[in-house]
């Protein structure tokens, strides 16, 4: 036989494997969408972001139910890094656990809550004291998306003052601990990713626990990029229209997620 003939078959053959492979992967059924899908998802967050130094020991996370959209899960009172099956609660959109004997809650649950009624669309919510963030609300100095991966900013983060939705009370806090100051803090919100809170860090959203805890950990990053490229210049660029456009129509969490969850099952791993 000749070699054309044969090295036409073998490409043939290639072509054939190759277009099998890519309708069965276009074909593999998707991952059950389920509550312990999601509260799975939920603990590997926790434990991701409490290894990246992002989540402290007062931050949490927590995911909508699939089932019950008026419900969500979230951690009792407990680190992030030490979060398991065991400790998650259920709760209604009211802040109060659906089953008597619940542990000992967050107390800004509110922030929860109060964002899972203001946004149908929100399916998890995340709060930290990044300490890369916090600045940006304490000198009011706007968080501007200036990397590729922090598309899904807005132009310029909002940013919750405590202090204004308290008005003249003349005893406040800066935590989130009641549904007034957490319909406030959703308020501030709005239809963005991420709000800042004054000397308190920040709350982020997603479609997902996935996308919530890609967009922390990019929010992070881009706080970083943004303040070490003004000690170089008080003049740097930030992605415009165009650019956040495609970014909007390629938010891929799984990658990132990916990735960040080696790097914490690798260092789970080392301490064994």
């Amino acid at each position: 036989m000749a070699r054309s003939s044969i090295g036409t078959k073998l490409a043939i053959a290639a072509i054939s494997i190759i277009a099998t492979v890519a309708q069965s992967s276009a074909q593999a059924p998707q991952a059950a969408d389920t509550n312990e899908a999601r509260i799975e998802d939920l603990i590997t967050a926790s434990h991701i972001l409490a290894n990246e130094g992002i989540l402290d020991s007062f931050g949490h996370a927590t995911v909508r139910s699939v089932t019950d959209p008026g419900h969500f899960f979230m951690p009792r009172a407990m680190p992030p890094a030490l979060v398991s099956r065991a400790d998650i609660v259920e709760l209604d959109l009211d802040c109060k656990p659906v089953t008597p004997n619940a542990p000992r809650l967050n107390g800004e649950r509110y922030i929860h809550c109060e964002i899972y009624k203001a946004r149908p669309d929100v399916q998890s919510v995340i709060h930290t004291h990044d300490l890369a963030v916090i600045p940006f609300g304490l000198t009011g100095t706007p968080l501007r998306p200036v990397l590729a991966q922090a598309g899904f900013l807005p132009k310029e983060t909002p940013l919750f003052e405590v202090r204004e939705a308290y008005g003249s009370a003349t005893e406040r806090g800066v935590l989130v601990l009641n549904s007034m100051l957490g319909k406030a803090l959703a308020a501030k919100l709005g239809s963005n990713p991420v709000v800042l809170m004054r000397g308190h860090g920040e709350a982020v959203v997603g479609r997902s626990v996935k996308e919530a805890a890609v967009r922390t950990l990019y929010t992070n990053i881009d706080a970083r990029a943004q303040a070490a490229a003004m000690m170089m210049s008080s003049r740097f660029v930030v992605l415009d229209d165009p650019e956040m456009a495609v970014f909007d129509k390629e938010e891929r969490p799984d990658r990132p997620w990916e990735n960040y969850k080696q790097r914490m099952l690798k260092a789970q791993e080392s301490l064994r």
